[in-house]
């Protein structure tokens, strides 16, 4: 009995600040041992056990803190999503100027992006993102390495509030207002490039017709400029309709036709744009303003991808996935040179997200100087210009779930005969190798 209740006493203490009296625990076990109420492996079981009823009610308060803490906070703080990436590129271009010199740079380059998504109250968002980058370069987050260890730049990637409501079931709405993400589909980023977040509104809708395909329709209204203190600004119009179909088990298609509308002729070039649209000189403006826009960029874009899982109609080729996609634009307001066309393909995995999933891509462009308004275009194909034709390529493999590299060559020309020195000259070519690691959080 008195055994009993020394080991009941010695329990007992769990009940106190244990931590505090653990060496106290220890001495006491030690003296029982020596007076032989207790055995050696008595006392150890009784240090175990009360360790992990220690362990237990250390793991109960710690749910009880984080439990308090969170109920303790607003609802808007508990919804807060967090992501972002760090990207270190080495870049090498070499291109040639008018009279077939050729130039070459290398750099090392990184990008470092962080966004968070909160839904402040029902069917109400608002997001923001802060990135690397600079103010004058809409097309890019990159910084170059170098200068003297200087500190690099953070600037407001996007900004924007959303409304997601419920009511307009079974249509899927979401109406967005800032400067947002790009909501209009493309099968690769190459007429819009993936670092381009618009500016104005933007209206998505989408309508399950059965379990295998769907209908939607993207709408932008988007602001390019503020040209204060004039009345007009140049402003564009997007829309669109698209279906997203899974035809069988291992086929599905991706469609939309797209009209991209921006009445801007007779208007001040844009901001922050490569210059190679056809511009022209307006008498009725002053000297320092009188480059305008020759043409509006009206451009009716459609857009296909049919992409085949294993087996290919019983064939297991070994890889996981193949697709072809294409492109066309016609601008309908340009008198010449306003039409553009790319095809390529996708082979091994549909999206590169774990270790050692792979990907191959494959396209060949062709956009004429007035195919597309110029602030839009891959700023890695031809710094972005119009004007341009040649071949991409780029590989990806992951090395686990949130991290792959990246490979990318880039072969592109003028389109258009530049001098008559030769022809290879005139053509002013343009190379591009990219090396990429990123991580994604």
């Amino acid at each position: 009995m008195k055994k009993l209740m020394l080991v009941l006493s010695v329990i007992g203490m769990v009940a106190l600040p244990v931590r505090s009296y653990a060496g106290e625990m220890d001495v006491l076990l030690g003296k029982l041992v020596d007076k032989g109420i207790l055995t050696a492996s008595e006392a150890q079981e009784i240090r175990t056990e009360t360790n992990d009823e220690i362990a237990k009610q250390e793991k109960v308060k710690q749910e009880d803190y984080k439990k308090l803490a969170k109920d303790s906070m607003p609802d808007w703080v508990k919804n807060i999503k967090f992501s972002g990436d760090f990207r270190n590129r080495y870049q090498w271009d070499k291109s040639k100027s008018a009279t077939s010199v050729a130039t070459e740079r290398n750099r090392d380059r990184i990008r470092v992006r962080l966004g968070a998504d909160m839904k402040v109250i029902d069917d109400f968002k608002v997001g923001f993102g802060i990135a690397t980058g600079t103010t004058t370069d809409p097309k890019s987050t990159n910084v170059t390495l170098g200068d003297g260890f200087s500190f690099k730049n953070i600037i407001l990637d996007y900004g924007y509030g959303q409304y997601i409501p419920h009511w307009t079931a079974p249509v899927d709405t979401t109406f967005t207002a800032g400067k947002f993400k790009n909501p209009f589909w493309e099968p690769i980023n190459a007429l819009v490039d993936g670092d381009i977040n618009p500016e104005g509104a933007a209206l998505q809708l989408k309508y399950n017709v059965n379990p295998s395909a769907n209908v939607f329709l993207n709408y932008g209204f988007l602001y390019l400029g503020d040209t204060f203190p004039k009345t007009k600004n140049p402003l564009q119009n997007v829309i669109q309709p698209g279906v997203d179909w899974k035809i069988l088990d291992n086929v599905k298609l991706k469609s939309t036709v797209d009209f991209w509308l921006a009445e801007v002729k007779g208007m001040t070039q844009i901001n922050n744009t490569p210059g190679s649209n056809t511009l022209a000189r307006n008498s009725d403006q002053g000297p320092a303003s009188n480059i305008v826009y020759q043409n509006d960029y009206n451009s009716v874009v459609p857009k296909l991808e049919v992409g085949f899982s294993e087996p290919f109609f019983g064939y297991n080729p070994g890889f996981p996935y193949f697709s072809v996609f294409g492109e066309y634009i016609d601008n309908l307001s340009a008198n010449a040179k306003g039409t553009g066309w790319l095809a390529g393909f996708k082979i091994g995995n549909e999206k590169v997200a774990d270790k050692y999933q792979w990907q191959l891509v494959y396209d060949h462009r062709m956009i004429e100087r007035d195919a597309f308004l110029d602030a839009y275009p891959d700023s890695d194909f031809y710094g972005g210009k119009t004007g341009a034709a040649g071949d991409h390529v780029g590989f990806n493999f992951g090395l686990s779930k949130n991290s792959w590299v990246t490979l990318s060559y880039f072969n592109t020309r003028n389109v258009s005969k530049v001098v008559s020195r030769t022809d290879d000259g005139s053509k002013l070519g343009s190379q591009t190798i990219q090396a990429d690691w990123t991580i994604k959080f």
